[in-house]
C-alpha cells in the first residue's frame, strides 16, 4: 500500500513539473512575442519619418548660399525653396549649387524629402535661347 502512496505521490510531483515546465516555456515564447511587438511598434515610427522622395520641376529663381537654400518656380508659377546639404548630388552644373548663383532662369529637377524640404539631388538643364 504504501509503494501505492509514493508511486501516486511521485506521479504526482512529476505531472506539477510538466505543468510548471511548460508554462515555464510558454512565459518564455510570450516574453519573445511581446519583444517582437515592442520592436515592430518601435520601427514603425522610424518607417512612417523615413524620407518621402518627390521631385519638383521648375527655373531657378535665387541661391542662398548663407543659409543653404535654393528656390524654384515651376511653370504654373508656384515657388518652392529647398535646402541642401553637402550630402546633396548636382548634375550638369560646375562648382555645385554655388555655382548656381548666378544662373537665374536655369531649369531645374529638385529630387528632395517631403518632410525637410531638404534636396537630396539637382539635375541641372539646359537654359532654352
Amino acid at each position: 500500500m504504501r509503494t501505492e502512496k509514493q508511486v501516486s505521490i511521485l506521479g504526482v510531483v512529476t505531472l506539477f513539473i510538466l505543468v510548471l515546465m511548460g508554462c515555464s516555456e510558454t512565459q518564455k515564447q510570450t516574453s519573445a512575442e511581446k519583444t517582437q511587438i515592442d520592436l515592430a511598434e518601435k520601427a514603425a515610427p522610424m518607417a512612417q519619418t523615413q524620407e518621402t522622395p518627390q521631385i519638383f520641376e521648375g527655373e531657378l529663381m535665387k541661391v542662398d548660399a548663407t543659409a543653404k537654400t535654393l528656390s524654384v518656380k515651376n511653370s504654373d508659377g508656384w515657388a518652392m525653396e529647398f535646402r541642401y546639404n553637402d550630402q546633396t548630388l548636382i548634375s550638369g552644373a560646375d562648382g555645385g549649387v554655388e555655382g548656381l548663383a548666378t544662373k537665374s532662369g536655369t531649369p531645374l529637377s529638385v529630387h528632395f524629402d517631403t518632410a525637410t524640404r531638404t534636396a537630396a539631388k539637382i539635375e541641372v538643364g539646359q537654359r532654352q535661347k
